[in-house]
């Protein structure tokens, strides 16, 4: 099974919108997901938000997050620590401050990453997928 680290941007347009990255998330074959474990924290703190954009009640943003929170392995930060100060210099490097977590955790888990924010394009050093290569057939 490939792993992939997966950040708050894909599960946030999950939330968003019933579509192709919620689908993926929730029905890629032979692929396992994982995130910090913070990913639900971060996510729920801006839940209202996330459901007033998507128009839904915040209700059903909370079902849709714990759907798909339920493929997602979340990792306690111990697992990844050791990478912490490469994973610094590499989000110093792209632009991407407040991702070290996520990168961190693809260089432990030597998966490539998920994610939909734009600095991730200047990321050297990890594979970043975005949701067209995760699609099925």
């Amino acid at each position: 099974m490939k792993q992939v680290v997966v950040d708050a941007s894909v599960v946030v347009a999950g939330l968003l919108k019933d579509g192709t990255v919620r689908d993926t998330l929730l029905n890629a074959a032979d692929v396992g997901f994982s995130a910090p474990s913070y990913l639900k924290k971060e996510v729920s703190r801006h839940i209202g938000r996330v459901a007033a954009r998507a128009q839904v009640p915040v209700a059903t943003a909370e079902a849709i997050l714990e759907d798909l929170l339920g493929v997602i392995d979340l990792v306690p930060p111990g697992v990844y620590s050791p990478w912490m100060d490469v994973a610094r210099g590499m989000a110093l490097g792209a632009g991407a401050l407040g991702d070290e977590d996520y990168l961190a955790l693809a260089l432990a888990l030597k998966a490539p990453i998920w994610t939909l924010d734009k600095d991730s394009l200047r990321l050297r050093g990890l594979r970043v997928l975005s949701t067209k290569d995760l699609e099925g057939p």
